[in-house]
């Protein structure tokens, strides 16, 4: 028997999207149910246990495989003077039933009962759709659409960036955390974050009670206890990334990230509306599980760029093809990141493709730029080719950690992964780090050590914001956080995986080199081009846009025992903002364990070389500036001594790179 079918004012509706939306005549609900029987949507007062309004979807509502319900009023009217819009908002929740099963809108845009982060689900309190009809005022806000070639990017996670107590923030693990520590950011150099998933999903993988030291799931709890009768407390395994999660609901924002648990909808908008504010875009990474409708995927996306403004997105596309992806008229002017690209798909006359908003994110530039650091045999070609590379027809993500695996800190402190607080017996995540302890495997005392480690995150960072592509930093790897050897801490909701922002002196240090090369990046226009550089010299220069060097000159060694490499890129190529041309830098990378002399490169129209960076002790150094240059501007970094000019050769040590400007 329908309860309640006297509440509300009812009509068949016909309007896109799906979900819950607004119409001109009321509030439409609509949902895509083919071949189910039995159909009904079900109204509930807030948090009340019995419905009170069921609504039969019978084909009267049903176009195609759709049903479409408008709700136009309250039956008997309205005593409180309340729109419908108000009074659905403010008073219900809903669901859908069909088959006799109960389920969530999958287009619901905001979801009630997950406002606690990693509990399960009160028996008292069920998990029910949202219904958010209310306004936001964005203030003229829109997407910045900043090129990629500009673009710092920066990966964090919502709850893990300001958890810790160190954070120094109010709202702790929220959205409204990261504004609060938007100063820093802008300070720090970065115009563009990547938010891990943070849409509704289920980051409670299953629970466990210990029984006779195992530990046993809940749903064999009763015959454990039938066969030891000892029982210690339960413990619940997270995940805490959102990967690959249950009860995934794409198309709302999460609300255990929300300090305000009655509007996440609202906070999430003011947290982009603030980036903006400050320059900064805003991306996040969507995970569709296997099997995920199309038209979800492709409705999902929409979702977050013309509801929530959102700049771009990072997608698994062995699920969500390219095709829909790039063919979308509102998807196809934001940025999407994806693991490959066909180019001969974007050649197609049919796709409306213009600009490079797409890019290139898989873990080649992060495995070859491990192994050139670590000083691995036979890499010297393969990085040359990450360093310098720019393709046509869409850019790459450049990075030598993200979320799947070691920190930088990590990378130059463990050999091997130590992932035993898994409870997986440490056999999972990956055996293949690339990583290299610099003697000794973990913490350290030794002077020795921990000088090495400083270096070789020094060489790290240089190899990422120095080359071609679009960089990308590991929130906390800019001041040397730790995971303590664990290269897969999904399940980890603690201070493994929560920033630490109190820091010591060498955490200090590498965050002002990393202040100080951001900066040099964003200076030197040749860093960053938009289209690939020359290997010729097309435009009469006297060099070729870039170039690869051995010890010699002109001599690139791509054997498999050289570790040294030489690149040299022509600033006369690159104009920058105000129509001056950029200087010529050259690289010096000696990976090897010893001292190495090098030669300079000729330079033409009378330049001379002038050491810019030092890795092995962490110096930058103040160039002459060129007659009548920008460059005479005052500088934003100091910089702690004069360049010093060099002619033709130049001593290396060992595990270093040096970097030179000719002018």
């Amino acid at each position: 028997m329908e309860k309640g079918n006297n509440l509300f004012k009812i009509k068949p509706g016909d309007t896109l999207s799906f979900g819950v939306i607004k119409t001109t005549t009321g509030v439409q609900f609509s949902v895509y149910l083919p071949y189910e029987k039995n159909c009904k949507l079900k109204f509930y007062y807030i948090g009340k246990k019995e419905p009170a309004c069921i609504i039969s979807l019978t084909d009267e509502y049903k176009r195609g495989g759709v049903y479409f319900v408008v709700i136009t009023g309250i039956d008997g009217g309205n005593k409180d003077g309340r729109s419908i819009m108000q009074v659905l908002s403010q008073d219900f929740e809903y669901m859908y039933e069909a088959d006799g099963r109960e389920f969530i809108d999958p287009y619901a845009q905001v979801l009630h009962g997950k406002s606690s982060w990693g509990k399960t689900v009160n028996k008292q309190r069920l998990v029910r759709g949202g219904i958010c009809l209310g306004d936001f005022d964005w203030e003229d806000d829109c997407q910045i659409g900043r090129k990629f070639n500009e673009v710092i990017l920066y990966q964090l996670h919502v709850r893990g960036y300001t958890k810790h107590q160190s954070s120094g923030v109010k709202h702790k693990g929220t959205y409204k955390g990261l504004v609060e520590k938007l100063p820093y950011m802008k300070e720090l150099g970065i115009n563009a974050v990547l938010l891990l998933p943070c849409y509704e999903f289920d980051e409670v993988q299953e629970e466990y009670r210990v029984y006779d030291g195992k530990p046993v799931s809940l749903n064999k709890e009763e015959k454990a206890v039938k066969s030891t009768g000892i029982s210690t407390s339960k413990y619940t395994k997270l995940n805490y990334w959102g990967y690959g999660a249950e009860n995934t609901y794409y198309l709302a924002p999460k609300t255990a990230y929300a300090a305000d648990k009655r509007n996440p909808v609202n906070e999430f908008k003011s947290f982009v509306k603030s980036f903006h504010k400050e320059g900064i875009e805003v991306l996040m990474d969507i995970y569709f599980l296997p099997g995920t409708n199309l038209y979800l995927m492709t409705d999902c996306l929409r979702n977050w760029v013309l509801n929530y403004h959102i700049d771009g997105f990072r997608i698994n596309n062995e699920v969500m093809p390219a095709v829909a992806l790039v063919s979308d008229p509102v998807l196809s002017g934001v940025k999407i990141l994806a693991s490959y690209w066909d180019s001969t798909l974007l050649q197609n006359p049919g796709i409306k493709y213009t600009g490079k908003f797409l890019a290139e994110y898989n873990e080649g530039f992060m495995n070859d730029a491990r192994r050139f650091l670590k000083s691995d045999e036979g890499m010297t070609g393969s990085f040359t080719e990450r360093f310098k590379r720019n393709m046509p027809y869409c850019t790459v993500i450049n990075f030598i950690t993200h979320v799947n695996g070691f920190t930088l800190m990590d990378l130059v402190s463990y050999d091997v992964k130590h992932n035993e607080s898994n409870g997986e017996r440490n056999k999972d995540g990956t055996d293949y780090n690339y990583s290299w302890n610099c003697g000794v495997e973990g913490k350290s005392r030794k002077q020795t050590v921990l000088e090495r480690r400083m270096r070789q995150i020094r060489n790290a960072f240089l190899m990422l914001l120095c080359s071609q592509g679009t960089p990308m930093i590991l929130a906390g790897d800019e001041f040397g956080n730790t995971q303590l050897g664990n290269n897969n801490p999904y399940c980890h909701d603690n201070l493994v995986t929560w920033l630490d922002w109190k820091h010591n002196k060498r955490e200090a240090d590498i965050l002002g080199y990393v202040k100080k090369l951001i900066l040099f990046r964003k200076e030197h226009p040749v860093l960053w081009q938009e289209n690939g550089l020359s290997l010729s010299d097309n435009k009469g220069y006297g060099l070729p846009g870039i170039s690869v060097h051995g010890t010699q000159a002109w001599r690139a060694d791509y054997s498999n025992y050289n570790r040294m490499l030489g690149i040299l890129l022509n600033g006369d190529y690159a104009i920058d903002g105000e129509g001056e041309t950029d200087d010529i830098i050259y690289f010096i990378f000696n990976m090897y364990w010893e001292s190495r002399t090098f030669d300079l490169p000729s330079l033409p129209n009378g330049r001379k070389w002038y050491v810019a960076i030092t890795t092995y002790d962490d110096m930058f150094y103040e160039i002459p500036v060129k007659k009548n240059s920008w460059k005479k501007r005052k500088r934003q970094v100091k910089i702690k001594k004069d360049g010093m000019e060099l002619q033709r050769k130049t001593v290396v040590p060992p595990r270093s790179v040096v970097v030179f400007i000719g002018r």
